[in-house]
């Protein structure tokens, strides 16, 4: 099975689809350049999750090494450039070689000949059998005109951003597009969430290493802490009017809940098990700008282990709210249902008994708790799948 993630812009500069292979997990982006003379610039960025790599123990550190190696080829299939580079690794922590949010990435230029037709890009594990192999066109089109996203500087393969991050989108033009500039100084920018329009900006189009680019720079925060964007999907579109040309791209903002009143509200609700109606009406009443702390001094005061960064107690109750919603909100009342009660206060039961409807008798559940000596009855009185505790 190959183990590989793609995460390629809409509008590709190059030749038919990239091809992949191998059982090395990674992301990739690439772009043509045009450059002077009888060269074009190579610029293609890579990320390698840790849990791809192989982590070797050293003193009081782990260790992972990688090889990174591009080949580019002629139409003859001849090598007109090569490059090779190791790369080395270095964490303190062994929780971090398995996190799913850790990573390594780079963003590499290099010049390339104008004859230069396909390229080759292969990361191998120089601690494992594991690599990833990814080909690609490199023969740019005469008119082109392509969006795409940065984060930090860098290209946004999630194309996901947070509240801490700023949100820059680039329309490069190359080409026969980039004549259009005597006709046109600037694009204009739309951002979209569904149906409604959230953004119109116009900004200058400047002449870059890269050729002519407009850039639009949003952050998710405003200096005066501010959200600009809510949760959700986003579509920016790009307008070149001059052309009567436009270029579309997607985007996520994933804000934490307590900045989302929807959100907020549900969250709350679903502390019905471990709260009282009056934390939770104060809860509700709590400004946007103290929801945090208010959210983290009230699960502090139920924290079981306050020397772990994470409230074991907070993931867990969730965690079964989660369940009981996926469980029992098909015909039941999902997290308000009688079942989700006791499921989420004395957790998953040692044995469920289920006795279906029969004439004279209504369909049933037995839960068994054998530990506490418990037994819980519910009965499906109406028959539609709603569950009621019987007393």
């Amino acid at each position: 099975m190959i183990g590989i993630i793609i995460s390629l812009l809409p509008v590709i500069f190059g030749i038919g689809t990239p091809t992949f292979s191998g059982s090395l997990k990674i992301n990739f982006d690439y772009f043509v350049y045009p450059d002077a003379g009888q060269f074009k610039t190579l610029e293609f960025f890579y990320e390698v999750p840790f849990t791809s790599l192989a982590f070797v123990k050293n003193d009081n550190h782990f260790i992972a090494r990688y090889r990174l190696a591009v080949e580019v080829f002629d139409r003859r299939r001849n090598i007109v450039a090569t490059e090779v580079w190791d790369r080395r690794l270095t964490v303190r922590e062994y929780l971090l070689t398995f996190s799913r949010d850790s990573c390594t990435n780079e963003l590499i230029r290099f010049s390339i000949p104008t004859s230069a037709f396909e390229a080759m890009v292969k990361v191998y594990d120089l601690q494992s059998e594991r690599w990833a192999m990814v080909r690609f066109g490199l023969e740019g089109k005469k008119d082109d005109f392509r969006l795409r996203l940065l984060k930090s500087g860098l290209p946004d393969l999630s194309r996901i951003y947070g509240m801490q991050d700023t949100i820059e989108i680039i329309a490069e033009l190359i080409g026969e597009s980039s004549k259009v500039v005597a006709d046109v100084d600037s694009i204009l920018w739309v951002v979209k969430k569904g149906k409604r329009t959230v953004l119109i900006n116009k900004q200058p189009i400047i002449n870059s290493s890269q050729g002519f680019v407009s850039r639009l720079v949003i952050p998710v925060v405003d200096t005066n802490r501010m959200m600009t964007f809510s949760s959700g999907g986003y579509v920016v579109e790009a307008q070149l009017a001059a052309q009567n040309r436009q270029r579309t791209i997607e985007f996520q903002v994933a804000l934490p809940f307590y900045y989302d009143d929807s959100i907020w509200a549900l969250k709350v609700d679903q502390l019905l098990y471990i709260a009282t109606p009056e934390q939770m009406g104060k809860l509700k009443r709590t400004p946007k700008s103290m929801r945090e702390q208010s959210w983290i001094e009230f699960w502090q005061e139920k924290d079981p282990n306050r020397s772990t960064e994470l409230n074991e107690l907070e993931n867990e109750y969730f965690a079964r709210i989660d369940y009981c919603e996926k469980k029992f909100g098909k015909g039941d009342r999902g997290y308000k249902s009688d079942r989700a009660r006791i499921y989420v206060l004395y957790g998953s039961p040692d044995q469920i008994e289920s006795r279906p409807f029969e004439i004279d008798r209504p369909a049933e559940e037995f839960w068994y708790y054998y530990q506490s000596n418990l037994t819980f009855v519910f009965i499906d009185r109406y028959g539609l799948g709603e569950y009621i505790l019987k007393q």
